[in-house]
């Protein structure tokens, strides 16, 4: 069996009956540390979440190619927070067409693209939970601007908490008004947050 481990080929030697699993615990063992698995291919094909979990207990055959790749926490928090940033960059920059698209006649599409901005939001606020407990640190509690980074959650609070009400009332009028004047700030506040947390992330491992 090859095992390769961030490009290198590892010269360990595996048990002939060994399973994924027993592969994935033997170079965390003896190579990792304090890194982390962030991705596993065999025979050149990289396992999704499921396939990787319905894949652990498979035994390697011999001529497999197992290679795994790692990531320090500190790297893969700033790569997320860094890739959450991008995305609200991104989704600032579709705000204005979107309000355009809902004073107009393609409203469904437009109220389908606000609900998925929303969903944004949500994967931002789990990115933000799984990271700081991967780091075992607060990042919320990070500074930005002379305050905690927490500190600008009630002001996202209340405007996410108005486009729900926009959408349930199937007020479309409000809504584009929500998405042209208050929602680009907010996706401008929150993609510099996000780099600063970024920048936070970094230090922590540093003086780890």
């Amino acid at each position: 069996m090859i095992v390769t481990l961030d490009g290198r080929r590892l010269p360990d030697t595996f048990a002939t009956e060994a399973t994924l699993q027993n592969v994935i615990d033997q170079v965390r063992d003896t190579h990792l540390k304090d890194r982390l698995v962030i991705s596993v291919a065999v025979d050149g094909r990289v396992l999704g979440d499921d396939e990787l979990t319905a894949n652990m207990e498979c035994q390697m055959p011999d001529a497999a190619q197992v290679e795994l790749q790692s990531s320090t926490p500190s790297e893969l928090a700033t790569a997320a927070l860094r890739g959450l940033a991008a995305e609200f960059a991104d989704a600032d920059g579709r705000l204005a067409d979107i309000a355009e698209r809902l004073n107009s006649a393609d409203v469904a599409t437009a109220i389908r693209d606000v609900g998925a901005f929303v969903s944004l939001w949500q994967t931002c606020n789990r990115a933000l939970s799984q990271c700081s407990a991967l780091l075992n640190t607060d990042l919320l509690g990070a500074e930005y601007e002379g305050q905690p980074a927490r500190a600008r959650l009630t002001e996202l609070v209340d405007k996410l908490t108005a486009v729900r009400n926009a959408l349930e009332a199937s007020d479309v009028v409000l809504l584009a008004d929500l998405v042209r004047y208050e929602l680009p700030p907010l996706a401008q506040t929150w993609q510099a947050i996000l780099n600063r947390l970024a920048d936070h992330a970094a230090v922590v491992e540093s003086s780890a």
